[in-house]
């Protein structure tokens, strides 16, 4: 019985000296965040070097206004989340399609292999939202079927929401295929909340050829539900095939043959203008201020303005038509300094009345501010600044302070009382690593339970 006795006061000191070990490494051990169940984790961006090291993949969130002036931006394949954040991207100049080539279709199901412009060139299961494109120019010159849209060339089940694009996009083609939208190229998905002000450029270059041609201030083809958008268009389309121009949608058609689906086109603001040209004897011609061509009625359709849309289509086709036309322009620029909003330069026309903007510049904000924290020898400090003209609000860090050449920071150890310190910064210590509250009281366990276990050793040797 003593025995047992003893071996149950063995067994439980051996446990409290392993309780103790364990909870000693637990206080060494690293915190890591643990997943919670779904929380995103941004990479924010601050820079165009940032925003062009995107992949893929991945949730992506601008922390800054970005100026893209300089840049020629190769369009990207994207699958994740991307976050506007209430910034903008200014000044982004398109001239190449993406490498990815996806199958489109034209009213009679015919298929092609298209490429694709845009900011993404192709959006698959992605999300985004906030995006504001202000003086995007795309310029594209192809010889293969091909969509521009200022969001995304292409879109597959995927979603934009309160976004924006303001700016000129033009494609030139003339291979079978090929359209350009304010928002996306082709595809289907969502739309939401979302306003484009674009000036579309669709021309094509091949008279000898009947191309099916495509353009809209949302969408230029396929069948994205579109709820609550506002479109101010000009457009401006030359074509010698087919023409399917429409405000908000140049063609809404399911594909591939068999897709059956039921849609969502609600409460969206139509305005502007195309004008256009069809070289064609089979001449269609369609063009509208809602969808130019419906291939199928399977959506809902409430609340769409399209009155003050402007159909403007012309019968001379020997010239191609450009926002611009002016036989002999005489231009003035006038420039906008930034402020509290963001400055541009106006470019006019004195003889004809044309406008446009371009140039934009980073937002100048009057900031009054406070330090939260000063700085120190080796350690930035932080400021917070509140602009006096409109709110905005920032923090910014303040350099950490150096030490003056030729002066020597004594340590207090090291300095005579009748030393002369020509500045004295004192060093801090290296913080203490803070001890896990009942640290102390583990280590007395530890100690008693490897007291118990010599003792009950000792005893049984003595009885032997």
């Amino acid at each position: 019985m003593k025995k047992m006795i003893w071996a149950v006061i063995l067994s439980a000191a051996l446990w409290l000296g392993y309780a103790a070990l364990a909870s000693a490494g637990e206080d060494e051990g690293t915190l890591t965040q643990e997943d919670d169940g779904g929380e995103v984790q941004w990479i924010d961006i601050t820079t165009p070097e940032e925003l062009a090291s995107m992949q893929e993949g991945g949730a992506y969130r601008l922390a800054a206004d970005l100026d893209m002036s300089g840049t020629d931006w190769t369009p990207l394949a994207f699958q994740g989340k991307f976050d506007g954040n209430g910034y903008a991207i200014l000044n982004l100049r398109i001239t190449q399609t993406g490498s990815c080539v996806r199958s489109t279709y034209d009213g009679n199901m015919v298929q092609y292999d298209t490429y694709f412009t845009g900011f993404f060139d192709a959006l698959e299961n992605a999300e985004v939202t906030g995006l504001r494109l202000i003086n995007l120019r795309i310029d594209v010159d192809t010889d293969k079927p091909c969509f521009a849209g200022g969001i995304a060339g292409y879109m597959e089940k995927s979603s934009i929401s309160d976004s924006s694009v303001q700016g000129i996009l033009s494609l030139k083609a003339h291979e079978r295929m090929f359209g350009v939208g304010g928002m996306i190229g082709y595809g289907c998905g969502s739309i939401e909340r979302t306003r484009a002000d674009v000036t579309l450029v669709n021309i094509d270059t091949d008279a000898s050829t009947k191309d099916e041609q495509f353009m809209g201030g949302a969408c230029a083809a396929g069948y994205p539900d579109v709820n609550d958008c506002e479109v101010v268009i000009a457009g401006f389309d030359s074509d010698h095939g087919y023409v399917h121009d429409g405000g908000l949608i140049g063609m809404y058609i399911f594909y591939p043959r068999g897709t059956v689906y039921h849609g969502k086109i609600t409460n969206n603001h139509v305005s502007g203008k195309i004008r256009f040209f069809e070289d064609n004897t089979n001449r269609r011609a369609y063009c509208k201020g809602f969808i130019g061509e419906i291939m199928v009625w399977e959506f809902d359709n409430a609340g769409n303005e399209t009155e003050e849309f402007v159909r403007d289509e012309i019968f001379t086709y020997d010239k191609d038509i450009l926002p611009h036309e002016c036989d002999s322009p005489s231009l003035k620029e006038t420039v906008t300094e930034a402020s509290c909003d963001f400055g541009f330069t106006t470019i006019s026309c004195e003889n004809c009345g044309y406008t446009e903007t371009d140039h934009y510049t980073l937002k100048s904000h009057d900031y009054e501010w406070t330090v939260v924290e000063e700085a120190k020898v080796g350690e930035k400090g932080l400021r917070h600044g509140v602009c006096r003209g409109c709110g905005a609000e920032t923090d910014e860090e303040i350099p950490e302070l150096e030490i003056p050449e030729g002066v020597k920071v004594l340590e207090p150890e090291d300095a005579a009382p009748t030393v002369a310190v020509v500045e004295e910064v004192p060093t801090e210590a290296p913080p203490e690593k803070e001890e896990k509250k009942g640290g102390g009281a583990w280590i007395v366990i530890a100690l008693l339970a490897a007291g118990a276990v010599t003792a009950v050793f000792l005893l049984l040797r003595k009885r032997k």
